[in-house]
């Protein structure tokens, strides 16, 4: 299964937030369960090795958005509704969480995340406009770096900042 990873920067007044990503095309929508943080990830992974084991029968799970319902061999989601729409390995979604879980951890690790989106900022600052998400916008802008894709808020003073001041001003939200 092939990842996609992603890294967003909004901005709410003067803070920047930063949400951590992951998506499979083989898993449509479960991005959604990025919102996860690495405890809950880690809580849900032990349970459900103990659905896919057998010891646990089932388990109902996921974020406030996103409900997932486990059993051994199938895992079914869908939104907040709690509509079933997809059907898909439990063993594929819990290798989705292992993923997800190692890409927070290593965002985390030495606050790699401020070097990775400094280096992404610094990038979008020599030539914004190669970097416009949508032409008709000027403050949001993406970029894809060592396979990870970056997407920043930026509005025109930002640009004036350095790379320190501009990852100096980053709020974690995983």
């Amino acid at each position: 299964m092939s990842y996609e990873y992603q890294l967003t920067v909004t901005r709410y007044y003067s803070q920047r937030y930063v949400m951590i990503g992951v998506g499979s095309s083989a898993l449509d929508q479960a991005s959604s369960l990025s919102e996860m943080s690495i405890n809950e990830i880690t809580k849900t992974l032990a349970e459900l090795n103990a659905v896919i084991s057998g010891n646990l029968e089932y388990l109902d799970w996921g974020t406030d958005l996103f409900h997932v319902f486990s059993e051994a061999a199938v895992s079914r989601y869908g939104d907040f509704d709690k509509v079933e729409r997809y059907e898909v390995s439990t063993i594929g979604l819990r290798d989705f969480l292992i993923e997800l879980k190692k890409f927070k951890e290593q965002c985390l690790a030495g606050d790699y995340y401020k070097a990775i989106i400094g280096e992404a900022f610094a990038a979008i600052k020599v030539n914004p406009s190669k970097y416009k998400r949508w032409s008709t916008s000027d403050t949001h802008f993406l970029i894809t770096l060592n396979n990870i894709i970056f997407s920043l808020i930026l509005e025109s003073n930002d640009f004036n900042l350095t790379q320190t001041q501009y990852v100096a001003q980053l709020e974690r939200e995983f």
